[in-house]
């Protein structure tokens, strides 16, 4: 298996493979039926045979190994402490193992942006879900991914804290705000070092990195567009294009393979960017949940098709991809394109005093 980061002085313009490794019953259109802070014990207790993503991980190994790539594995502690032999079949096939949360809750209220969990709790959370991955595996774990993207500047000064040396989940888009911010300054596909307290790109080295996710620009020939879903949250301002998030999951389900891979190749052109999916994508079984207003098209497109969509991106990626922990040994200065940006290691506190790897 081969990863293809570089080790020249400019930013490497690499391509992440991520596989976000989940179910049905971890996403948002469970936690409609069941709450945000619903325990997932309470939808496998009512759902006869629940699992549909397990079977699918397979397939998501095959994928990556036909074409010889080497992905990031951001694994849900809870299910990979129901699964531990899966967890060990993604990390003896050599890729990296990277943390989704204890159980994928969301850590803020995304109507209210207020927290869900205080900064003690999501710490004392995260890193228990760090100790099960790391000990079913014996690999540190260094790289973070919020469930369903929520993220807050106050998590990425906790992961700091916890010796977590990355974070991608941060999308700057204009269809919807998965922060509790109501501008994401300066914030476009290029990694950075977040200011702290804040998602906005800061000026100052620090012990973690942010790889923001990808979009594809529509330009608007000049003119001034506010869209509705914006606007509610950030107030009207006028955008010079529309930004559509091209990071794969979901959007590849709605928009195709066309889409994100003009996404992804409009972002490299500035850096490193970021793919993913999730096992779950390629299920051929139905979802197990009732007809939702909220999503009405959640699982809509599911099954063969996106598997197909997910072969057609890879195949477009071919000879550019790496894994986060491959790409974060080029070091700041090199993946920044920054002479003052300080290198530092990704093993750096992987593992802090008390926690075994």
């Amino acid at each position: 298996m081969t990863t293809t980061a570089s080790t020249s002085d400019a930013p490497p313009r690499q391509i992440i493979v991520s596989v976000d490794v989940e179910d049905w019953y971890h996403g948002p259109t469970a936690a409609a039926r069941f709450g945000t802070r619903a325990d997932v014990a309470q939808a496998l207790a009512s759902t006869p045979q629940p699992e549909r993503g397990l079977p699918y991980l397979e397939a998501a190994l095959e994928l990556l190994a036909a074409r010889n790539m080497r992905a990031t594995f951001f694994w849900v502690a809870e299910y990979a402490r129901r699964f531990p032999a899966a967890l060990r079949r993604c990390a003896t096939a050599g890729h990296e193992i990277a943390c989704h949360g204890l159980t994928h809750f969301p850590k803020f209220d995304p109507a209210t942006k207020q927290p869900n969990f205080t900064p003690a709790e999501f710490k004392t959370r995260t890193a228990e879900a760090r100790k099960i991955l790391q000990n079913l595996t014996g690999q540190p774990v260094i790289g973070y991914r919020a469930p369903n993207a929520y993220i807050a500047g106050w998590m990425l000064d906790a992961l700091e804290e916890l010796g977590f040396a990355y974070d991608s989940s941060v999308s700057a888009n204009s269809l919807y705000n998965k922060t509790d911010e109501p501008q994401l300054t300066g914030v476009d596909t290029r990694p950075y070092f977040p200011e702290r307290g804040t998602l906005r790109r800061g000026t100052a080295p620090r012990g973690i990195i942010e790889f923001p996710w990808p979009y594809f620009e529509f330009p608007t020939w000049g003119r001034a567009i506010a869209l509705p879903t914006v606007a509610a949250r950030d107030g009207a301002r006028a955008l010079p294009v529309l930004k559509i998030q091209t990071a794969g999951g979901p959007y590849l389900r709605f928009f195709g393979s066309g889409l994100v891979l003009a996404g992804l190749r409009q972002s490299l052109r500035r850096g490193p960017t970021v793919f993913y999916f999730h096992p779950v994508d390629m299920c051929r079984e139905p979802i197990p949940l009732p007809f939702s207003w909220k999503r009405p098209m959640m699982w809509w497109f599911k099954g063969d098709l996106v598997r197909r969509r997910i072969v057609r991106v890879l195949d477009g990626l071919q000879g550019r991809t790496t894994a986060f922990d491959e790409l974060l040994k080029v070091g700041a200065e090199t993946l920044f394109g920054d002479p003052k940006a300080n290198k530092w290691s990704p093993q750096r506190d992987a593992a802090p005093t008390g926690e075994t790897k």
